[in-house]
């Protein structure tokens, strides 16, 4: 029998889910849903699409009552208080709003401690060179549960993971977000799987890391990615009719084991600049071009479309999305990987 009075209707809200959600993994973590339950549902909701003045930001942040302990698993150093306030959806928005610009490029990371009086927040520094873990990667092989901590990161635009202590995790997604679509961190393991698959061991397995960590942050930047990988060996391809091949390709695989073998400055300079040029590359437009041996090859590249995907003015999808197709039905042939991000934040990787 309903229990509405007359004139009522039923009101459906995705946060009383969410919060029931949240909930049951807290109990699962060992921290109070009752002390944060609310206030962490605000943080996913909110992390899930956030702007400052009209920029996305994509601040990783981590939700605990132990600062010593946090710091300690995520390999974060020098915490630097910002605010306090009470355990409610206002305290978590202000730590955004102040906190929120200061952690961009994987240089520092939101804290959010409880402590007696409610919350406390600041930021924490973390090392942003792309052959060290980063924290939520710490976090992932992070095997002891005794560590009270939640850890919450964008994936894709109203796509979270949370994360605690002990493989414990949950994929969230939010409005608009297709729970059918692959994981942005499913499509770039692929995509690195991709570029490394003719480097040896263990060169490959340090490789691989590099690619994963730089793509990630790439695909935070960008407006849209394409990318083609090429079988080793080869500097080019009939498939490309435009764009900008490095007359010296970049052999990544000797930068990085360079650096693991020696941990010179320059090394780690080197990396590091690659690094760099590499997120420039994937932010241009058309293709940037790399190869299964961990090499660089160029970026800005355009293929010319089969003139029945030309007449096909009806066909769903952008212009990235036609040419990601072209590319994949070379994948086995020309190409050994395709991989595809939309600007609305659609992805995919084919590999061979």
């Amino acid at each position: 029998m309903s229990t509405l009075a007359p004139g009522e209707s039923p009101v459906l809200s995705f946060r009383h889910m969410l919060s029931d959600a949240v909930c049951s993994f807290l109990h699962e973590t060992g921290l109070s849903p009752a002390d944060v339950g609310d206030p962490l549902s605000e943080l996913i909701v909110t992390i899930s699409r956030y702007r400052e003045e009209g920029e996305p930001l994509f601040p990783v942040a981590f939700l605990g009552d132990d600062l010593e302990g946090m710091l300690r698993v995520l390999g974060g150093r020098e915490p630097v208080a910002i605010g306090r306030g009470p355990r409610t959806r206002e305290t978590i928005q202000r730590a955004l709003k102040q906190c929120a610009p200061l952690g961009q490029g994987r240089w520092w990371s939101l804290y959010v401690l409880l402590v007696p009086e409610g919350f406390a927040y600041g930021v924490f520094r973390t090392e942003p060179f792309p052959l060290v873990e980063t924290p939520l990667e710490r976090m992932r092989r992070a095997g002891d549960r005794s560590l009270r901590m939640v850890g919450v990161l964008q994936l894709a635009e109203n796509v979270i993971e949370l994360r605690a202590m002990g493989g414990l995790y949950r994929h969230v997604f939010l409005s608009g977000a297709r729970v059918e679509s692959t994981l942005p961190t499913v499509a770039m393991d692929e995509l690195s799987l991709g570029l490394t698959a003719d480097v040896p061991e263990p060169a490959r397995g340090y490789t691989r890391d590099f690619y994963r960590r730089v793509l990630f942050e790439a695909m935070q930047a960008s407006h849209g990615t394409l990318v083609a990988v090429l079988p080793r060996r080869l500097e080019g391809s009939p498939l490309f009719v435009d764009g900008v091949l490095l007359e010296e390709p970049i052999d990544m695989v000797a930068r990085v084991m360079r650096y693991h073998e020696t941990r010179e400055v320059e090394a780690a300079s080197a990396v590091s600049s690659a690094a760099q040029l590499l997120r420039g590359m994937m932010a241009t437009d058309g293709i940037t071009v790399l190869r299964s041996d961990g090499f660089i090859l160029g970026y800005n590249v355009f293929i010319r479309h089969p003139e029945s995907l030309i007449r096909e003015p009806a066909r769903v999808g952008g212009a990235r999305r036609r040419t990601y197709e072209v590319l994949c039905a070379w994948v086995g042939r020309e190409l050994t990987t395709a991989f595809f991000r939309s600007q609305d934040g659609a992805i995919a990787c084919c590999r061979d």
